[in-house]
């Protein structure tokens, strides 16, 4: 029996997507989207790496965490978490892994033997050197990359290697300690560091932690300074490095928001160093059962930020872009759950002929429960890559629609989400003209669009049953 026949018992913790629709261009998706038989292919074709033995890393559990199918018509890039164990030392971990399929026939093979060639492992940290960082799965006719490799994000193992940024780094988070420690310059000197993937999507970008544990020569003390450093595949970190620079520089302690910090910008790794935001996730805040209250201060910022003429937008976001967005988000909701096409179909009519034209103003445009911290009532968004000039309540919108669909809210009371909502659109409301009510139904239907789409391709548990109720929801919010 190979590797693709028959179906293993799911690992621990692993929760079945219910397979993906079949597709005639792309028919290994019906193996490449069960965890449970892709498990048996990578325990099958996954190499150790050089100087490791063959039965040295056991892979536990395959689980599937971003897919993006459809969106180009050439391939499809399948995201994995694979648990590892090492059973000479057992040292447990999660590993991320990447399947690329292509629609030409051999496509895989060939970019592999070009990459194989170009010595893969090179600035690949020795942790992360479980397995052979490309590999090739015949009968799946898939490429594989392991992390830290990624062949679009040259650099991102030269940054998880620590090459390249502790020099430019660490001085600079040394002063910070000296000044958090005794307020003055004081002379520190690194003992440990460590960098932690927290975040990543194949070919697009990373972000990373980056903690420094350093001791104070004259005292002998001890202290940990965190920075948090966001890789990106080209050169748009530093329109977003300009950005949080002047927002920064501006910024009043008693202002109605403020955003993350940016310690430096390093072009040869493009490459953005930030600071640890000040206080808590708004998420992690909702998931400790806070008050849905929290949710006014948050309005005011958001609404303050939509009108600020003063934010130095880098890009335009248009209706039209917008509407293409939708539309796409539409076409993979409707190829993942066929039995919601139709009605998927008539609310992405409704919102691109029932959508005006709208005097443009600040957006954040990823604007969700993650991206907002709160330190007492101060207001702190973090994420500002996407921040464009459109029409504003996509913003307040895009929350709402985050909150009411439940992601990352699973823990939650039922209702508890959406009274957080609810509070939000009423303190929203009452600091933003009238006029931008009438535009809200509208946007909030694109935005769960939007938001069911995302469920499909981060693999959500039970993706499919929360993808027809998001559906639902957009039909309520147009109601």
């Amino acid at each position: 029996m190979t590797a693709l026949q028959g179906s293993a018992a799911l690992g621990p913790g692993v929760a079945s997507t219910l397979g993906l629709p079949g597709d005639a261009e792309f028919p290994q998706l019906a193996v490449a989207g069960d965890p449970a038989r892709m498990l048996e292919v990578f325990r099958a074709h996954l190499k150790p790496a050089r100087g490791v033995g063959a039965d040295d890393i056991a892979i536990e559990a395959v689980m599937p965490f971003r897919f993006r199918c459809r969106q180009r018509k050439s391939r499809c890039v399948l995201e994995y978490t694979l648990s590892l164990a090492d059973r000479r030392s057992g040292r447990r971990w999660q590993q991320m892994v990447t399947g690329v399929l292509y629609a030409t026939a051999g496509e895989a093979e060939r970019v592999w033997r070009e990459l194989a060639a170009a010595d893969p492992s090179r600035d690949v940290p020795p942790e992360w050197l479980s397995f052979e960082p490309v590999g090739f799965v015949p009968d799946l006719d898939m490429l594989v990359e392991v992390f830290p490799y990624d062949r679009k994000i040259h650099q991102l193992r030269r940054v998880m290697s620590g090459a390249g940024v502790r020099y430019d780094v660490e001085p600079l988070l040394l002063e910070r300690l000296g000044r958090g420690v005794d307020g003055g310059g004081g002379s520190w000197e690194p003992e440990e560091r460590a960098i932690e993937p927290l975040r990543y999507r194949t070919e697009l970008g990373a972000a990373l932690r980056y903690t420094l544990r350093a001791r104070e020569r004259a005292t002998g003390r001890h202290a940990s300074v965190r920075a948090y450093l966001k890789v990106y595949r080209d050169g748009r970190g530093e329109a977003t490095w300009d950005l949080l620079r002047h927002l920064a520089a501006r910024a009043a302690p008693a202002g109605p928001y403020a955003v993350v910090a940016p310690i430096a910008y390093l072009a040869d790794l493009h490459t953005l160093v930030l600071e640890e935001a000040r206080g808590a996730p708004l998420l992690e805040l909702l998931l400790a059962g806070r008050d849905p209250a929290i949710m006014r201060p948050v309005a005011r910022a958001v609404a303050a930020f939509n009108q600020d003429d003063g934010v130095p937008v880098p890009r335009e976001h248009s209706r039209a872009d917008q509407l293409a967005q939708v539309r796409r988000a539409a076409r993979l909701v409707a190829w993942a759950c066929p039995q919601v096409a139709a009605e998927v179909e008539a609310l992405t009519a409704a919102v691109v002929d029932g959508l005006p034209d709208a005097a443009p103003g600040p957006m954040h445009r990823d604007l969700k429960a993650d991206h907002v911290f709160l330190d007492g009532d101060r207001v702190v968004f973090i994420d500002l890559d996407s921040v464009a000039l459109g029409d504003p309540v996509r913003d307040p919108a895009h929350l709402w629609a985050y909150l009411t669909g439940g992601v990352g809210l699973d823990a939650l009371p039922p209702g508890r989400g959406q009274a957080a909502a609810a509070a939000f659109v009423e303190e929203y409301f009452a600091h933003v003209p009238a006029a931008w009510r009438a535009r809200f139904s509208l946007h909030c239907a694109g935005a769960l669009i939007e938001v069911a789409s995302g469920m499909f391709r981060r693999q959500e548990p039970a993706w499919r049953d929360r993808v027809i109720a998001a559906v639902g929801l957009a039909r309520q919010a147009l109601v």
